[in-house]
Order: structure tokens, then C-alpha cells, then sequence
């Protein structure tokens, strides 16, 4: 399964902010709260919140709005609750040591759009 407009611009604006391993998992058979996982990894607290500004800001652009955003203070785990997608952007430490993905792998992995990369 590949992705809708919003899921892309969810991802393109993470890859804008350097965001790495994303994934998106729909779990719409499996949860009753939501229906998609965005998970993705920064290299810092810094990056992890400019990656959750990034997507915040991009949705905003087509009229969505968080219902709750949670761990901007510590960085290491910032969580965008849109109702049916719940960004996850996580250190790589706080990822290995939560393993959602593990808790969540009954879900349908999504195919992410490639790269692209600028000419030289």
C-alpha cells in the first residue's frame, strides 16, 4: 500500500528536518484510537522538535491541527496526536527502548514515496 497526499506530506516535511527510518504503519484493524503510526528518528532533541514543527506547520497548510502535542519540553520524544495519525519523532534510544514498532507490527507497513534529490 502506498501513500496518500496527506501521509506524503507528512513525510516530506520530516525529510525536510533530516528526519531518518520512517515509517508508517496503518493500524486501522488493530487499534480502536487511531489509524496510522508515523515513526521517525532525529539525531537530537533540537532536531526531533524542528521535525514535529516541520510536520505540524505542513498540515496546518491543508487546515489540520493537532488535537495534542506532547514532549517538546525533553525533545527526546515528541508526540503529534491527529486523531487518526499519531506522529511518533524519538531519538534513537527512546525508539530502541519503547519498540512501538515491535508493540505494533500486526500493522500494514506503507510504502514511502523515494527521495528526491536535488541536481548538483
Amino acid at each position: 500500500m502506498t501513500l496518500d497526499s496527506r501521509l506524503a506530506t507528512v513525510v516530506d516535511a520530516a525529510r525536510s528536518k533530516k528526519a531518518f527510518r520512517i515509517r508508517i504503519l496503518d493500524v486501522s484493524d488493530i487499534a480502536s484510537f487511531t489509524d496510522m503510526f508515523a515513526f521517525m528518528s532525529g539525531g537530537s532533541d533540537r532536531q526531533n522538535r524542528a521535525i514535529a514543527e516541520a510536520v505540524e506547520d505542513a498540515l496546518k497548510l491543508t487546515g489540520e491541527r493537532p488535537i495534542s502535542r506532547e514532549g517538546e519540553t525533553n525533545g527526546n520524544w515528541v508526540l503529534l496526536d491527529f486523531g487518526d495519525l499519531v506522529v511518533h519523532v524519538m531519538d534513537e534510544e527512546t525508539r530502541r527502548h519503547y519498540n512501538l514498532e515491535g508493540l505494533w507490527n500486526a500493522g500494514r507497513e506503507l510504502e514511502l514515496p523515494a527521495e528526491i534529490r536535488p541536481e548538483s
